[in-house]
């Protein structure tokens, strides 16, 4: 994990160096043009996303002020990788980000058929019954329900 020799106390590799891993993923495959390359390619990141989504907003703007640094591998904008009216996500993240708004914020970006139950098990860090924080919004059944099993099932081909 990078950076882990300097968070060497309060679990920080856990609790910061994990959702920065999983955005250096993200920004590694889009600026890489690994989702251009191959199109069918199915990736779900866990952690919603990690750091990412709470950041797409200065990865795109470093994609248009400095693309002889970011755009050179992928001329594409890493916010089309985004759920748009026309367009679903071009990939998943799981839902297990213990925050009710962090979790609008993911169904915002990526829309509901690329959000998907996250459990973190068997891992401390995950929820100590899987779902509950979908199952405590405001969201309808049939929302809760494609987040709880739909979008996986779908991810599955099942």
């Amino acid at each position: 994990m990078m950076g882990k020799e300097r968070m060497p106390k309060y679990w920080l590799p856990w609790l910061v160096g994990m959702p920065a891993e999983t955005c250096l993923a993200i920004c590694s495959m889009i600026f890489g043009g690994v989702f251009e390359r191959f199109p069918k390619l199915r990736v779900a990141f866990a952690h919603g996303g990690g750091a990412f989504p709470f950041t797409i907003g200065r990865i795109e703007h470093a994609f248009h002020v400095r693309p002889d640094l970011v755009a050179i591998d992928n001329k594409i904008n890493p916010r089309s990788y985004l759920a748009t009216d026309k367009a679903p996500a071009r990939f998943y993240v799981d839902s297990l980000v213990h925050d009710i708004e962090a979790l609008k914020i993911l169904l915002k970006l990526f829309g509901p058929k690329r959000v998907a139950l996250g459990s973190d098990y068997p891992f401390p860090l995950g929820e100590a019954k899987s779902g509950q924080l979908i199952e405590s919004t405001e969201f309808s059944a049939e929302e809760k329900a494609q987040f709880l099993s739909g979008t996986a099932r779908e991810f599955l081909g099942l």
